[in-house]
């Protein structure tokens, strides 16, 4: 593992393109001429077409909401049964308890780095009942005990994790996500054949612009870009501080996280043209002006 310096950014969401949406509306309502089409009763059609987008879009967000709020649930009780894995190991040899240490900070590397494709850790949780061989096992009760509430809780864990795989591979249903896209799109172009005054134009800016924010912000929510996955960098914080293990960030998610001045991270950074990520421990420079300097 190589060691540097960290070089802080600004971390970049789709729905950020909201402003220069708003000045593209702007260039689109001053300069494109005024057409008029009078067979069309366009204030009625965009009565029609708004509530049909605003009820279809409330459905949408009802479902990704619901979906970030039973990850939040799933990945707090995830966390809960990896510590007491962890520390209940330490009662089972120290061996098995270094074997668990290992297994659990690659599991937690790999679920962070590849959060949406959260079966990338099956290796590291499959591997756990592997290592149970390593069990320093004694002619002892309360040891018996500890043995068979470690395995209640690996299962118990198996259980949350295959839920986990679900709920981040799950997406918008296509049909739906379409329909919204179609009607929100028929919206903007009807606001767009209504301009005739200043108070027509400022309609089309301003509802144009949010309908195009709704879309960006879907499109984050769903690809799990917001709420859920900082609130899985926070769990997979802990876990790094219980093994007592350099906390772990992808490169591309090094922004969301709170970093404390002169405290070493491992960062991982994917090579373009091979693929494959590179760990590097590097320490973090609050100055925002250092490079990662490797080979150290």
């Amino acid at each position: 593992m190589e060691r540097g310096k960290i070089k802080g950014g600004f971390e970049i969401y789709l729905y950020y393109w909201t402003i220069p949406i708003f000045i593209g509306f702007l260039i689109i309502n001053y300069y494109l001429p005024y057409i008029k089409i009078d067979t069309l009763d366009i204030g009625l059609m965009i009565s029609v077409v708004s509530f049909l987008f605003g009820f279809l879009i409330t459905i949408t967000f009802s479902m990704l909401l619901g979906k970030v709020s039973e990850l939040r649930e799933t990945l707090a009780l995830e966390t809960g049964r990896l510590a007491s894995i962890y520390l209940m190991s330490k009662h089972l040899g120290k061996e098995f308890h270094n074997k668990i240490r290992e297994r659990l900070d690659k599991y937690t590397i790999d679920t962070l780095r590849d959060y949406t494709t959260y079966e990338k850790g099956r290796e590291a949780a499959y591997g756990m009942y592997e290592d149970t061989k390593f069990i320093e096992l004694k002619n002892d009760e309360r040891q018996n005990a500890v043995v068979h509430n470690f395995f209640g809780i690996l299962g118990d864990f198996e259980t949350i994790r295959e839920k986990l795989e679900y709920l981040t591979s799950r997406r918008v249903e296509w049909s739906l996500k379409t329909t919204n896209y179609v009607l929100g799109i028929i919206l903007i172009i009807l606001l767009f054949l209504n301009r005739g005054d200043s108070f027509t134009n400022s309609i089309f800016i301003v509802l144009s612009t949010i309908t195009a924010f709704i879309f960006l912000i879907l499109e984050d929510y769903d690809d799990l870009r917001l709420g859920d996955y900082t609130y899985n960098i926070s769990n997979s914080e802990q876990l790094f501080d219980l093994i007592d293990k350099e906390r772990y960030y992808p490169s591309d998610i090094i922004r969301r996280a709170k970093l404390e001045p002169g405290k070493t991270y491992r960062i991982g950074f994917v090579d373009k043209k091979t693929k494959k990520e590179k760990i590097y421990s590097i320490k973090y420079n609050p100055r925002f002006n250092s490079s990662i300097f490797r080979g150290r």
